[in-house]
């Protein structure tokens, strides 16, 4: 995860309304696409919906084994790219068009219709900026962050995914303990009836920023010793703890079994530039695809295995070196970042077993 981000408030999106106000409450839910969920199994529509996401065509077959994708802008050319690469789908993020709560059905049809055409299997959503601070310390914002994030998702759960990424949040100068309770109270509460009617998990990132605040292992355990449904986890990053001197295969580990999804980059650190500055400076630290930093690929993939892992793991690429500047907002990718994205998968393949067919 970048800091480059804006926390921009979008607007609602009128067919997810009653949805949402019907989850923060204590009636049905009613599902994007059609039906209700007042007894928590899907409707007939709803189902039908949410099963075109994963069926025929193209779409890899699902496999007991990581899944890898990339994190990526919605277009067609990069979802018809991922899979010419070899992966198995895409992770989207929310931006100013893939939104809920700005997509009218006929849009949503049409990108359910893309993945099945360009074979890129909608692995997941990442939900983490937009006023989406789940214990932010104003009432009305908080009210309004924990809406739209059970519009994501129902929104999620419409394109057939499992799982929908995000951040912790946070309250400025709390400590870790209240910043906890709170957010325990939040999924215990809100999310979970949802997540269990939709038959989806979340997680949030491991990226420390400010509305991040369950970025350590210290953290996180403690949301999860207050949440006991296995529908909270992580979406794990390993490159976030190198550059912070922690364990990333140890703290894997110890929380195996709340890992829902995996964000795939590197971290270099250059030592000489670290002794002059220390690690309050600046430029001793970068991304990289995986295989060009100090992360024990292996290693870690070997926690994912032995804890029969099998949701999606995606390259999110942050190296500079593999890119090219101001091209994020064109429809397809320069040659030089599709090339990084080419290695990463090559690095990555040999330590995963191969699909089945």
């Amino acid at each position: 995860m970048s800091d480059s981000h804006s926390d921009s408030r979008l607007p609602r999106r009128d067919f997810l309304r009653g949805a949402s106000a019907a989850a923060l409450g204590s009636g049905g839910l009613a599902v994007a696409g059609g039906g209700s969920l007042a007894s928590g199994a899907p409707s007939e529509g709803g189902m039908a919906r949410a099963a075109e996401a994963n069926s025929s065509t193209g779409l890899a077959p699902d496999t007991p084994y990581p899944k890898l994708a990339i994190i990526t802008p919605y277009s067609r050319q990069k979802l018809a790219f991922a899979t010419a690469a070899g992966y198995e789908g895409v992770v989207i993020p929310l931006d100013k068009f893939f939104d809920p709560d700005k997509l009218t059905d006929s849009q949503i049809d049409e990108i359910l219709s893309t993945s099945r055409e360009t074979g890129a299997r909608i692995i997941s959503i990442e939900c983490m900026w937009g006023g989406l601070n789940h214990i932010d310390p104003d009432a009305a914002a908080r009210a309004e962050a924990q809406a739209r994030f059970i519009r994501c998702l129902e929104f999620a759960h419409r394109l057939g995914c499992k799982f929908c990424g995000t951040f912790s949040g946070g309250i400025p100068g709390a400590d870790i303990d209240r910043q906890v309770k709170e957010l325990a109270a939040v999924v215990n509460e809100k999310y979970v009836p949802v997540l269990d009617k939709l038959d989806v998990s979340m997680g949030w990132e491991n990226y420390p920023t400010g509305v991040n605040f369950a970025t350590v292992p210290d953290a996180w355990e403690k949301v999860f010793d207050l949440v006991p449904s296995p529908r909270l986890g992580l979406e794990f990053d390993p490159s976030h703890l190198v550059r912070q001197f922690i364990d990333p295969y140890e703290a894997a580990w110890r929380v195996r079994d709340r890992i829902r999804a995996g964000h795939l980059k590197d971290t270099e650190i250059t030592q000489a530039v670290l002794q002059r500055v220390g690690i309050h400076g600046q430029g001793w630290w970068r991304y990289r695809i995986p295989g060009q930093g100090l992360i024990d690929w292996p290693k870690f993939i070997t926690v994912l295995l032995q804890a029969k892992f099998s949701g999606g793991v995606a390259v999110e690429h942050e190296d500079p070196f593999w890119d090219t500047p101001h091209t994020a907002s064109e429809p397809d990718f320069p040659q030089t970042r599709k090339d990084g994205f080419i290695l990463a998968h090559r690095f990555l393949r040999q330590f995963l077993p191969g699909r089945v067919s």
